[in-house]
């Protein structure tokens, strides 16, 4: 199967007719647009050889890919192994699956209430959003993470992972990848159903800059305002992260959150000189 990079701006020569869309008003130049940014490429759409024939399955490997593509992009090609099954009972599986669940069940709802008369429509959202998960270096806290948004993915969510210094150094002057804009980064990443946010604040001074407060806080309140569970995993404890990012941006991380701290010795067995 074709390889589908969701953060691709570009898109093979067209079978279709598709720079005719882009051609025929913005408003479908908008749209083959998010589409490509997500992994559907429109130009690709009668080549059914390479992608699975029903609807919900191609969506379900557009998922899967966006994510995939997402820890290769991170650096963390190793991790996309893992799943909840892989984790030991110090790491929390059960905890995850829950958390990842009632999520699930969330966006379920959601839709459903779509259909009702906007008088009808209730306000659903799970009552916890967040999860952290801090530990000492070497404790799972990365594996955890990744096998519950693999288990979001394989339950219809979207979900990508990000460390937070290679997010943050997206958004500098021709940081962002090819074809893309720090807006469109922001977006990327604001708008997934599920984010892992690797790393919060790993090797950063006591106090951080002006760019990296606004710029983290940018996302995590679109995120927290739009009820999108981010999880968040990191080497320091709440009042190291305070201390960098400011209290009012540590309450919003820690705002309805579960706290999964993870213990233990360094699982990678390093060896020591």
């Amino acid at each position: 199967m074709t390889e589908l990079d969701d953060m691709s701006m570009t898109a093979a020569p067209p079978p279709l007719d598709v720079e005719g869309m882009t051609a025929a008003g913005g408003a479908a130049a908008q749209v083959l647009s998010i589409l490509r940014r997500r992994g559907m490429d429109p130009a690709r759409a009668a080549l059914t050889e390479d992608r699975p024939d029903g609807t919900s399955e191609y969506q379900a490997e557009v998922y899967r890919q966006a994510w995939e593509n997402s820890l290769r992009r991170a650096g963390h090609s190793e991790y996309i192994r893992f799943r909840l099954s892989d984790l030991d009972q110090e790491q929390y599986p059960e905890h995850l699956r829950k958390y990842i669940d009632a999520h699930v069940e969330a966006r379920r709802q959601q839709r459903a209430q779509r259909s009702l008369p906007p008088e009808q429509r209730q306000h659903v959202r799970p009552k916890i959003l967040n999860a952290i998960l801090p530990g000492a270096v070497g404790a799972g806290k990365t594996a955890a993470a990744v096998a519950a948004a693999r288990y979001a993915v394989d339950q219809g969510l979207m979900a990508r992972l990000v460390t937070h210094s290679l997010y943050l150094s997206w958004l500098r002057p021709n940081g962002a990848p090819s074809g893309m804009t720090p807006a469109q980064v922001l977006e990327f990443y604001e708008r997934v159903d599920v984010l892992v946010l690797d790393e919060l604040c790993n090797e950063m001074d006591d106090y951080a800059t002006t760019f990296v407060r606004t710029q983290t806080s940018d996302l995590i309140t679109a995120r927290v305002n739009s009820g999108r569970p981010t999880l968040f995993t990191t080497n320091l404890n709440s009042a190291q992260v305070t201390e960098i990012l400011g209290e009012r941006l540590a309450s919003r991380i820690g705002m309805r959150a579960v706290v999964l701290k993870m213990v233990g010795n360094d699982r990678r067995r390093p060896q020591s000189w």
